[in-house]
């Protein structure tokens, strides 16, 4: 059993309930990284009165396929938003269904997706009332992130010397949380800037779909560092490619 035979049973039970207004895939298998580890998110559009009639039809489809052994219901505080994680018994233990509604009624300014977008995507298997909307990307958000992380990112970068002092203590546990604060934490977000500039505090989050792999390689070497003449070097690399990127990301605007 795969992502898209169970895709097709859930079409199957939802395209033809009228008060099911959309079904689309966010993540992975939307965005075309999914992999054998990945977990399915799929998203319903539902009038606000049948989320019960809704997942009757969901689970009572799923169970045709087989035992459900995990049925979490979450609540994510939102009064318009639900979600429930599923697993079949004897799939792929990786294979979680983590299944999300929006209530028919949520205001459509609230949510939307960017066109051509390779962190947050949709991929949309029915929609009877154009309900997921993909618009272009705002050169404007671009711009005020920019801007708002300049400030706290040169601040992070100007407190190196907190992570040389540990060095020179020899303890290692305070260097390697300076390091990650101060060293990785800014040139991640520069990263982000450079090149998903819409999400400059996805962080790690995924970043190794997001960056080239020359890039990703740099990293992973500074992330790799374990003892205290590794964070030294490595700061030095660090240092020295922070000032490439910000060069590159604000050096035109100077």
């Amino acid at each position: 059993m795969n992502e898209k035979e169970i895709t097709n049973v859930l079409k199957e039970a939802l395209e033809s309930l009228p008060y099911v207004y959309a079904f689309w895939i966010e993540g992975s298998f939307a965005t075309g990284t999914a992999d054998e580890y990945s977990d399915i998110d799929y998203w319903v559009d539902v009038d606000d009165e049948k989320v019960t009639d809704m997942l009757h039809n969901v689970e009572t489809a799923l169970q045709k396929i087989g035992e459900l052994d995990e049925r979490d219901d979450n609540s994510n505080g939102h009064p318009k938003l639900g979600q429930i994680v599923y697993h079949i018994k004897g799939t792929n233990p990786y294979l979680v269904l983590d299944f999300n509604w929006q209530l028919h009624s949520r205001d459509r300014n609230e949510y939307f997706y960017y066109k051509n977008d390779i962190v947050e995507g949709a991929k949309v298997i029915f929609d009877k009332d154009e309900i997921v909307r993909f618009v272009e990307i705002d050169r404007k958000i671009i711009a005020n992130n920019k801007n708002s992380c300049r400030a706290d990112c040169d601040y992070h970068y100007s407190q190196h010397f907190r992570v040389q002092k540990y060095i020179l203590r020899g303890t290692l546990p305070e260097c390697y949380a300076y390091h990650n604060r101060y060293v990785i934490e800014p040139l991640v977000i520069m990263l982000r800037l450079k090149y998903t500039p819409m999400y400059p505090h996805h962080y790690l989050l995924h970043i190794s779909h997001h960056i080239p792999k020359a890039d990703l390689t740099r990293l992973e070497k500074l992330l790799k560092i374990s003892n205290l003449k590794g964070f030294d070097d490595g700061m030095k690399d660090a240092e020295s490619w922070y000032k490439e990127l910000q060069s590159e990301i604000y050096g035109l605007e100077e």
